[in-house]
C-alpha cells in the first residue's frame, strides 16, 4: 500500500481522523450532561479535563494537517516543521494541566485511589514524551528539508 498519494494510508488516516475530531467535539458538549445523568461529580477535574480535550482537539487538528501533506506528496516541507513544533508546544501543555490536576489530586482533595493517581501521573509523563519526542520529529523534518533543498539548489 502506498504511503503518498490521494489513495494511500495517509489519506486513510487523514479521514480516519477528521472522524475522531468531529466526534472529539461531540463527545465534549455532552460529556456533563453523560456525567450527570450517571451520577457522577468531576466538578474539579472538569477544568482540567475540558482543556485536556481541547488540547488532544488541537492535536488532532494539527495531524490532519501534517497527513494532508502526505496526501498531497510533499512531506518534507517548512509548514511540516512548523506543526510538529506547534504540536509539541500543545502536548507540553497538556502535561502541564495534567501535572496540575495531579497535584491538585493528591495536595488538596486527598484522593485516596491509588489507580487516579497513577493514571493522572501516566497521562503527565505520556504527554511530556510526545512533545519530546514531536520536538525531535520537528527537527529532523527541518533537516530533511535543509537538504531537500540544497540538493534542489545544486541540480
Amino acid at each position: 500500500m502506498q504511503i503518498f498519494g490521494k489513495n494511500s494510508i495517509g489519506n486513510f488516516l487523514k479521514i480516519f481522523l477528521q472522524i475522531c475530531f468531529y466526534f472529539g467535539i461531540i463527545l465534549l458538549v455532552i460529556l456533563p450532561f453523560i456525567l450527570k445523568i450517571l451520577g457522577f461529580n468531576m466538578e474539579a477535574s472538569m477544568f482540567v479535563i475540558y482543556p485536556n480535550g481541547i488540547i488532544l482537539l488541537l492535536i488532532t487538528r494539527n495531524f490532519i494537517k501534517l497527513f494532508d501533506s502526505l496526501k498531497n506528496n510533499t512531506p518534507f516541507c517548512i509548514e511540516n516543521v512548523r506543526i510538529l513544533k506547534k504540536t509539541s508546544v500543545i502536548s507540553f501543555v497538556g502535561a502541564l494541566f495534567w501535572l496540575i490536576d495531579l497535584v491538585y489530586q493528591v495536595l488538596f482533595v486527598n484522593a485516596k485511589d491509588i489507580v487516579f493517581i497513577v493514571t493522572l501521573g501516566f497521562l503527565s509523563i505520556l504527554f511530556l514524551g510526545v512533545a519530546i519526542a514531536l520536538y525531535i520529529l520537528s527537527e529532523l523534518f527541518k533537516k530533511a528539508y535543509d537538504y531537500k533543498e540544497e540538493n534542489e539548489l545544486t541540480i
